[in-house]
């Protein structure tokens, strides 16, 4: 997974230890002291300080900054503490250099940290949520990007060809049976452009969030829907569906127009005469892994590094929304995707995060197994 809720956790439990470590020694060092003025300074002020940066976990871990950000907010409240804390560190070292040796200068330096930790929170909240609004409009403005030059190319190439296949209808009284069949295919594929655009209006219209947005999906069930559907469409391809009973997930409410995607383009992007795609759901760690192998010519270097990227240029850009989309989903379900080249084809592998232990999963080290098929269905 992207980030681990172990690992976000542990961020979050960083915050709260810059507030715990100097609350603890407040609370000791409050029993040893009986001067009023210095039961209020040096140690309910810090005290109040220290108990602030712990209790703003809470809001934090709900916030839309958790937990990208935290780390981001736990550094600023160190800062803030070392900074005050050197600051009152100097005071009393230079006081002590001809003054009597002050009692308990510890206290000071600390209580001066817990000041210091509290301004810090405050800088990292606001630092975050411009740090946040900075990468939400980055994003933004990527997809924003590839959706203006895909709907302004494709569907323009698109009109043209239709445009002219009309032309010739109408001089032709007969024998427009090929112009025709032109006429559907790129219908069609205005279409797909629009499905895809549709789907992608939703991905970054959910919220105005950059949160993962989740969904309990049954993996099995999904792909199985997908296959029986494309092999339907697709008679000349032979598909290896996964052994797995069942697979529930945490992902996108997507995910299926993803699978689908992906399945989808390692059939149409294949043109022999026979083609196989063999899809297998795995257990991978604590997550599920559904990979889809193909024998076709896979997807081009400079299409993976245009997504990785987040962009699209003149030169260097994808071929429609399908691939896009799949990035985008899998990027807000916060899973992983991979590309691999394999001996006669392409490997293309979504990470997911199981939602409880399924015993027909296989592990990811078991030799594949394969749903009976029989073969004379290709011929």
């Amino acid at each position: 997974m992207r980030m681990t809720r172990v690992r976000c956790v542990g961020e979050l439990g960083l915050l709260a230890a810059v507030g715990l470590a100097p609350l603890g020694y407040h609370l000791i060092s409050l029993a040893a002291m009986s001067d009023p003025t210095m039961i209020v300074t040096g140690a309910l002020v810090p005290i109040t300080c220290s108990a602030l940066v712990v209790a703003a976990t809470v809001p934090v871990a709900r916030s839309p900054l958790f937990p990208s950000y935290t780390l981001r907010i736990t550094g600023w409240s160190v800062l803030g503490a070392a900074t005050i804390g050197g600051v009152a560190l100097l005071f009393v070292t230079y006081g002590m250099s001809d003054r009597p040796p002050m009692e308990r200068p510890s206290v000071v330096v600390i209580g001066a940290m817990s000041v210091g930790s509290v301004f810090g929170l405050a800088l990292g909240l606001t630092d975050a949520q411009q740090r946040r609004a900075e990468d939400q409009l980055e994003r933004a403005n990527a997809q924003l990007t590839v959706l203006n030059r895909v709907l302004r190319h494709n569907i323009r190439n698109a009109m043209t060809v239709i445009d002219g296949r009309v032309e010739l209808l109408r001089k032709r009284a007969d024998g427009g049976e090929e112009s025709a069949a032109v006429v559907a295919e790129n219908v069609d594929r205005l279409l797909s452009v629009s499905e895809h655009a549709r789907h992608i209006g939703e991905v970054m219209g959910s919220g105005g969030s950059d949160e993962p947005v989740e969904a309990v999906v049954n993996l099995v069930d999904v792909v199985d829907g997908v296959i029986e559907r494309l092999q339907a469409e697709h008679p000349n391809t032979r598909f290896d569906a996964p052994v797995a009973e069942t697979c529930r997930v945490r992902s996108h409410p997507l995910t299926e127009a993803v699978i689908s995607e992906v399945i989808e383009n390692a059939v149409i992007h294949n043109e022999g005469d026979t083609r196989r795609v063999s899809v297998s759901i795995r257990s991978v760690g604590d997550g599920v892994a559904l990979r889809v192998e193909d024998d076709g010519p896979g997807i081009p270097d400079e299409t993976i590094e245009t997504l990785q990227r987040g962009y699209e240029t003149s030169m260097r850009h994808t071929n429609g929304l399908g691939l896009w989309l799949v990035w985008w989903v899998v990027d807000r379900s916060d899973a992983d995707l991979a590309f691999e080249s394999i001996g006669d084809g392409q490997a293309v592998q979504v990470g997911f995060e199981r939602v409880e232990v399924t015993e027909a999963v296989p592990a990811a080290s078991d030799p594949p197994e394969r749903a009976p098929e029989d073969d004379a269905d290709l011929l």
